[in-house]
């Protein structure tokens, strides 16, 4: 997982506690760059998870719940998916051997399949609860 993937994380989970937060809320909340909390508010916006408001009760906003959303969503608003292996990628050509021809292509893509549908499997709101004291 990238650094970018955690930041995006942590601004969800703060969006989610907040509901509404400017970006320097944001990263004041989550210990992190304001440049880079923007960056990745960008690309959250871009990929409509997020929204802005303008002016002084203006700040970011989720545009669904996070009931609604999952990480192998939050992984591809970020640029991709989360792939164990380069011949997993989408139109991949191996100098090698064709994809269906190779048993150990074959064995990640079931793997990757797996991890797919565990990244979908979980709602982001079950990740971001506090646990009971």
């Amino acid at each position: 997982m990238t650094r970018e993937m955690d930041y995006a994380l942590r601004i969800m989970r703060a969006l989610y506690q907040k509901e509404q937060l400017s970006a320097t809320a944001i990263a004041q909340q989550e210990h992190m760059p304001k440049a880079v909390t923007l960056k990745i508010l960008k690309q959250l916006r871009s990929a409509g998870l997020v929204d802005s408001r303008r002016g002084p009760s203006g700040g970011y906003l989720l545009l669904r719940p996070c009931e609604e959303m999952n990480l192998w969503e939050l992984f591809q608003a970020m640029g991709g998916g989360m792939l164990i292996n380069r011949c997993q990628q989408p139109g991949y050509q191996c100098e090698n051997r064709s994809a269906d021809n190779c048993a150990l292509s074959l064995e990640l893509s079931r793997v990757q399949q797996v991890l797919d549908e565990e990244l979908q499997r979980t709602p982001l709101s079950q990740l971001f609860q506090e646990e009971p004291d």
